[in-house]
């Protein structure tokens, strides 16, 4: 059986905005998402793929934001990471990491 969260909120008053969240979730593992987008330059590294150096260049901007811990800015992580989706698109050999990177961005960065 999993973690359970058992602490309770009570939230009174009047809300007129969103509640949103902002930095890194509690809990999230950073060093693993950053060792997934690392093994993913790696491998993208030395291939024929479209748009070669943009790729390349939005992966080493993303592992620096991930490397940054609390600095990161959220929606600048997801935007960089749904630009690496988009160039890698169609690439059935990168689909497995693509997943596994998403699921954690997603996790973490909401």
């Amino acid at each position: 059986m999993g973690h359970r969260i058992t602490n309770k909120v009570s939230i009174g008053g009047d809300n007129a905005g969103d509640i949103t969240q902002t930095g890194i979730e509690a809990g999230g593992d950073v060093a693993s998402l950053l060792a997934l987008v690392d093994r993913l330059a790696a491998e993208v590294r030395g291939q024929d793929l479209a748009k070669q150096e943009v790729l390349a260049d939005t992966l080493t901007d993303l592992a620096a934001d991930l490397r940054a811990g609390d600095a990161a800015e959220p929606a600048v992580v997801r935007s960089r990471w749904e630009k690496v989706k988009g160039l890698l698109g169609g690439v059935a050999q990168f689909s497995e990491l693509v997943a596994k990177i998403s699921d954690q961005v997603q996790k973490i960065f909401g």
